[in-house]
This record gives structure tokens, sequence and C-alpha cells, in this order.
């Protein structure tokens, strides 16, 4: 297990390459299909040509919607300093509890980090909803869970 000064940057250079493997993933893409498009544009002409065109142009607009959601992402990210300790939960805080530890960035689920597992969640989530403001050693019950704070990073 990482010490608890390095666990938080761990974790957040973690969110930051996946995030960044996304944004390459949906640019590669976007490529991919605009590509496809030209050439499909030099193909014989048509109703099926047509239906084609306009399929691929709806995967286009799926992957830039994806691409400006993980862009979006990255930059709410960007704008946290993972060295900084908060004394409540706060967007930016590594918040760990008796049944789990949850890292306040976006809403990117579940990650494993050296053998443990961390939930990465929005501060819009249900979960940091309930949780915003609390300290260490803070109880709550959370969607009939009890829940104690036994560190906030």
């Amino acid at each position: 297990m990482n010490k608890p000064d390095t666990l938080k940057v761990d974790l957040y250079n973690k969110v930051q390459e996946l995030i960044q493997s996304k944004i390459k993933t949906n640019q590669e893409s976007l490529s991919a299909l605009k590509e496809s498009v030209g050439n499909e544009t030099k193909s014989t002409a048509g109703d099926k040509h047509e239906t084609g065109r306009a399929m691929m142009h709806l995967e286009q607009e799926k992957v830039m919607r994806q691409l400006a959601n993980n862009q979006k992402l990255k930059s709410i990210v960007d704008r946290i300093n993972p060295k900084i300790n908060n004394e409540t939960v706060q967007l930016g805080s590594l918040v760990i509890t008796n049944h789990l530890s949850f890292y306040v960035l976006a809403g990117l689920g579940q990650m494993e980090l050296n053998g443990q597992n961390y939930f990465i969640v929005s501060f819009q989530s249900e979960l940091v909803q309930a949780f915003k403001g609390k300290r260490k050693g803070d109880n709550l019950t959370f969607k009939g869970q009890n829940y104690t704070i036994q560190e906030i990073l």
C-alpha cells in the first residue's frame, strides 16, 4: 500500500492517464471516421451510399460528444492539486471510510491501485453530497450503510 502522502498523487496520476487515454482514443476514432467518410464519398452513389454516410456522421457526432466530455473532465481534474490535503470532504478529497474509499474528482467509476479499490466520483454524485463538509472521525448513514470517515487526504 502507498504511503498516505503519495497515495493521493499516485491515484491522481492514474486518473490523468485514464482521461488522457480516453481523449487519445476519441481523437483516433474521429480521425478514422473522417477518413471513412472521405472514402465513402468516392464510392458509388445511391441510397445505400447515403445511409452509410448518415451512419458515419451519427457516429462522428457521438465520438465528438465523448471527446468534449472527456476534455471537460480533464479541465476539472487539471485544476486540482493532489498534494493539498483537505480537512473536509470537497472537490479534490480522497476519502477513506470503514467501507469504501473514494476520490472526489470526476465520475470515472472504480479504479484499482496496488490491490486497493477506489471509486473516482464527481462532486455532484449522491455519495459526495451525503459526505460533503464532513470531517475525519465523522459518522453518517448513506443508503442504509453506516460509514465512519477514517481519513481525508
